[in-house]
């Protein structure tokens, strides 16, 4: 279950901020006021834009609202949604996160599923709590998803009836309210991030005197401790109703037999007699004046952002306001393209910036610049967004600037139509409630694509410019400034900072006309040596002449998609002259661009083209992970080899690294868990500086000549494997790899194994957990216990490990979570290494709070003690399995599952055979060997704890 902190900006992740989409929804256009209907149940209705004809649409007399669809992407599984038009947005003053809290308590007993009845229920059908049993809460929506791995009739019929029993019969029984509060506590605490915090404030600046900046979906914790059962019941009757409420079913169903269940399931629900209605948001100024708002915190990103802001205008969802929504988000690319030049030379005050524009809880209509700023250059930044900004409304856009960006969206366009047949179950369930809730209709990517190049004509730098420059036109700029650094009177520095640098003119920007692909010829194309087909695994195995080897499995299972993996050298295993290199050329590679390309050039040279580059330095091997199309497969293979031949090496990549790398260590030891991803990754190895975060003199000891010296001897004559999965041809195969990889010079027969560097071990057992520091809030603790158990060599035994991890992950929901609701959610894992001989480990972790660590730790220690003694029934195996299995066959039919079991299957054949047993080894395993398992390896004194507290804790 989860919690969505804002709308549009208001994510977690900062990289999730700026990764802002070029194709914003129809309705965030401006557009002069016009009658738009209202009384419809669908937007399709009154709308020229055609519904996908797959989708059947109803409402029932009620009020509720349905969508089927037929979707067979995968085979035999559905998803089922349920979603109402109203969340914390409905809240009074005093149910400050109670419509999270329901969320909550639907699984928590109604009239016919008593407490703690649901969840096992589901995973008997094979669900898995979270992956395919969740929730969300966000400020204008709750929604329920169950995604079923059998669609048949009954799992069908259990759905819709759980989804009933959500809808109006649940008992919200104050005792389990009061046993839930722990839990709600502990996401509170998950979720108090600098990113939230930074969010809220946000939202109080944008929307002053509304009600958005006082309903964040989590609410209060006063609220959250003290509220009595009727103001849950409350909120419950008047927003739960069929009225406001939508069923959505996907999947590999009749759509007809679909109908008839939830007509049978849903039509005796009524809702209360005259329910509240939406609530009054409050204003929106039109004539608010320049002002800027400043937020502080230790451990946050420099954020700047500057908003134009206006009350909303609604427009209807229609051909027209489309093509002009999307000139403006074409105009957004091009200045999101032109900051990303900037901040590339690794030179910039910025970091990374964008724009978007949106509307706001259908209260405000909003145009946005987002940046990133190293912290002590943070006036430059404002200067550089004030400056880019204004060119870009002064001036305007370029041609080549406009056939770049037109270029990448045809293509996406393009390959939505060419892909729509293999679209996932779950997605398209996600995308009919969602466009509902936006007012938009989910038309098919045909007709979007059609749309598109009937209006190529009118697509100009003319037309881009005016309609990007109507978002922000006649609004005075709002300015806000998060920040790590303290400063007096940051408002009116703001201001002044904006203000001084509009006094500076610009320029309009160059036209820098096309660029072409340098690397197209490599030498003679290779020749094959040898070809063998698997046949029970449906596997075509190739080998070139010069040595590069290939796993190619052709699927139908993503249509026109291809996958593609190369692996070379030995990764994490290959000689480091100085400590970090390893982990610093995985972020600073493909950065430094190619020999004939920078990184930024690579964009506009690539622009309409499905071609990737993502690297890694992973524990055993470099591996480059991307996917394309079988039309662009050549060019995608000429990028990679170009990478493997002529890498550019180019200082500004190493750059980037370093203004990011200081953002990103504040970040993770603002909130425990980063302090795991920092610290306890390289702990848990016995402090192998192979892991976890470099430190700054690390990061400073590392140059380009250091990355150089540490890849290319791989680079240069390492063998390498390629791994192909998906829609092409083996002819086709050949056609793009032959004169590409298989032209270079031959690669050597062997490489060495580094016997030496696998020698990580794990620390010692600890009779007390080891202690390391957040900086976040005081009331923020983990505790985490780690058992060292195996490595990788016998696969049956690790698969027997894997399943005793799942029922664990049973009993700790059912013990940390609902009965002593220490947590919101525990974490477990089992892992065991197929590269360090005899390193393995079984991890539990919680979120608690500082005076619940102990108590959490005695929990982990009892669940351990009963599963060694034996406590594992029968009713948990099968919970535990039938996911487990369910996964895998739904596995069986993905690409990227398979893409995961072939890759490095040359230089180690037996990854073959481990697919051949994957699902009888999980349906072999018994409960005498968990049991075994458990008691061998699960003792307190084998395990070694850490615990993470604030800094300032005792």
């Amino acid at each position: 279950m989860a919690v969505k902190f804002g709308k549009g900006m208001g994510v977690a992740a900062i990289a999730l901020v700026l990764g802002l989409s070029a194709c914003q929804p129809a309705q965030d256009a401006p557009a002069t006021e016009v009658s738009i209907p209202t009384d419809y149940a669908f937007v399709h209705e009154v709308t020229d834009l055609p519904a996908d004809p797959a989708i059947t649409y109803g409402q029932l007399e009620n009020g509720l609202r349905y969508a089927v669809r037929a979707n067979q992407t995968p085979p035999n599984v559905a998803s089922v949604r349920m979603a109402f038009n109203m969340g914390s947005l409905g809240e009074a003053d005093d149910q400050r996160g109670l419509a999270h809290f329901i969320e909550h308590m639907a699984f928590n007993g109604s009239t016919e599923v008593p407490e703690g009845e649901m969840v096992p229920l589901l995973e008997r059908y094979g669900l898995q709590f979270g992956p395919d049993t969740n929730a969300f809460t966000g400020y204008e929506t709750v929604g329920y998803q169950l995604d079923l791995p059998d669609a048949g009739d009954e799992a069908l019929e259990t759905a819709l009836f759980l989804m009933r029993q959500t809808a109006s019969e649940l008992l919200l029984d104050p005792e389990a309210i009061d046993r839930e509060r722990g839990v709600i506590l502990s996401e509170e605490r998950v979720r108090n991030t600098p990113i939230r915090r930074w969010n809220n404030a946000l939202w109080r600046f944008r929307l002053p005197g509304t009600l958005i900046p006082d309903r964040d979906a989590i609410g209060t914790t006063e609220v959250i401790e003290t509220a009595q059962r009727e103001r849950f019941v409350d909120y419950y009757e008047n927003f739960y109703t069929p009225e406001r409420g939508m069923i959505v079913v996907v999947g590999d169903v009749d759509p007809q037999a679909a109908v008839a269940r939830i007509e049978a399931r849903f039509a005796d629900w009524q809702g209360i007699e005259n329910p509240r209605p939406d609530p009054d948001l409050g204003p929106v100024s039109d004539d608010r004046p320049i002002s800027a708002g400043y937020f502080y915190d230790p451990e946050i990103y420099t954020i700047f952002t500057v908003d134009a802001v206006r009350p909303h205008t609604p427009v209807l969802d229609s051909v027209a306001s489309r093509f002009d929504n999307n000139l403006a988000n074409i105009g957004n690319a091009i200045l999101g393209r032109r900051f990303a030049t900037l901040t590339s030379s690794g030179t910039s005050p910025l970091i990374q910036a964008s724009a978007n524009h949106a509307t706001d809880f259908g209260l405000a209509d909003r145009a946005t610049v987002l940046a990133i700023a190293r912290p002590e250059r943070w006036e430059e930044g404002v200067a550089v967004v004030e400056q880019e900004l204004r060119r870009a409304l002064e001036h305007g856009f370029t041609q080549a600037e406009l056939n770049e960006q037109i270029a990448n969206l045809h293509t996406a366009l393009r390959d939505g139509a060419e892909q729509a047949g293999t679209r996932q179950t779950s997605s398209l369930s996600d995308q009919i409630w969602s466009n509902w809730r936006a007012d938009q209709v989910l038309t098919t990517p045909q007709s979007m694509l059609e749309r598109f190049e009937a209006t190529l004509d009118e697509v100009t730098p003319e037309a881009v410019s005016a309609a990007f420059r109507a978002h922000w036109d006649g609004a005075e700029p709002l300015l806000f400034l998060a920040t790590s650094v303290e400063m007096d009177n940051p408002q009116g520095r703001l201001i002044e900072t904006w203000q001084a640098s509009a006094e500076v003119a610009v320029e309009a920007p160059e036209d820098q006309g096309e660029l072409s692909f340098a690397y197209t010829d490599f030498g003679p194309a290779g020749t094959i040596a040898s070809r063998e087909e698997v046949e029970d695994l449906g596997l075509v195995r190739l080998r070139f002449e010069n040595g590069v080897a290939v796993t190619f499995k052709p699927t139908t299972f993503e249509d026109r998609a291809v996958r593609v993996r190369l692996d070379f050298g030995r990764g994490e295993l290959e000689p480091r002259a100085v400590p970090a290199v390893d982990i610093i050329s995985g972020s600073v590679f493909t950065a430094a661009g190619l020999g004939e390309h920078s990184a930024d050039d690579l964009g506009r040279v690539l622009a309409g083209r499905n071609s990737g580059y993502s690297f890694n330095v992973g524990d055993d091997s470099f591996s480059f992970n991307t996917r394309t199309t079988p039309g662009d497969l050549r060019i995608q293979m000429d990028l990679l080899t170009a990478f493997v031949s002529d890498p550019g090496w180019r200082q500004e990549g190493l750059d980037q690294f370093r203004a990011l790398i200081p953002e990103i260590r504040r970040n993770a030891y603002s909130t425990p868990g980063g302090v795991m991803s920092a610290e306890v990754s390289r702990l848990i190895r016995s402090g192998d500086d192979r892991y976890g975060l470099p430190d700054p003199e690390q990061v400073a000891g590392v140059d380009m000549a250091a990355i150089e010296a540490y890849l290319s001897p791989a680079l240069e004559r390492a063998p390498i494997e390629v791994t192909i999965v998906g829609d092409v041809s083996e002819a086709a195969l050949i056609e793009a790899l032959a004169p590409t990889l298989g032209a270079l010079p031959a690669r050597a027969e062997s490489w060495p194994t580094y016997d030496e560097a696998r020698n990580i071990v794990f620390p010692e057992a600890v009779t007390e957990p080891v202690v390391l520091r957040h900086n976040g809030p005081a009331n923020q603790a983990r505790a985490n216990v780690y058992w060292p158990t195996f490595d990788n060599s016998d696969v049956a035994r690790s698969r027997a490990m894997s399943l005793l991890n799942a029922v664990f992950d049973l009993k700790l929901t059912e013990r940390l979570r609902e009965a002593e609701g220490l947590t919101y959610s525990a974490s477990n894992a089992a892992s065991e290494s197929d590269v360090y001989p005899d390193y393995g480990y079984l991890y539990v972790g919680a979120d608690v709070q500082i005076d619940t660590v102990d108590q959490a730790y005695t929990a982990i220690n009892e669940l351990a003690a009963d599963l060694a003694g034996g406590a594992i029934s029968e009713d948990e195996l099968l919970r535990a399995r039938r996911p487990l299995l369910e996964q895998i066959e739904n596995a069986m039919e993905s690409n990227g599952a398979w893409m995961s079991w072939l890759s490095q299957s040359w230089s180690d054949p037996e990854r073959l055979d481990r697919i051949r047993t994957l699902r009888a080894d999980y349906e072999a395993v018994t409960q005498e060997q968990l049991v075994d398992l458990a008691a061998t390896y699960l003792s307190p004194e084998r395990s070694w704890r850490v615990t993470i507290l604030p800094r300032d804790a005792e």
